[in-house]
């Protein structure tokens, strides 16, 4: 979801990406909180990098974890892209909550996305 007017360039967007998992999963961000790396290919122009989210654990639920970025810079064509091993645990853990120790997949498969633009 994109809190941002996408008909002009705006540093001030606000980006949320909810990733589901199949089963419950334990984030533990005692080493550090989990974070998760968009790639912006800047077709606009407009100087805006990639784009860190991070770990919100008030909005997460136990099988869906919810990443926020404020303050992001998007441009009208920027073309988002999440893909491959996106999630960087910056020493957090995320594991399987049925056994405790298995770490959950950090790989994203297919991406289904479906976007909410308002300004």
């Amino acid at each position: 979801t994109a809190n941002t007017d996408f008909t002009a360039n705006d540093a001030n967007a606000q980006i949320d990406v909810e990733v589901t998992y199949d089963e419950e999963v334990t984030v533990n961000t005692s080493g550090g909180t989990p974070s998760l790396v968009i790639a912006n290919n800047d077709a606009s122009g407009g100087g805006y990098g990639n784009l860190t989210l991070t770990y919100l654990a008030s909005e997460s639920t136990a099988n869906s974890l919810r990443f926020r970025k404020t303050s992001a810079g998007i441009g009208n064509t920027d073309v988002l892209t999440i893909g491959g091993s996106n999630i960087v645990l910056n020493s957090g853990t995320i594991t399987d909550t049925a056994d405790g120790s298995t770490a959950a997949s950090l790989a994203f498969g297919t991406v289904g996305a479906s976007k909410t633009v308002t300004s």
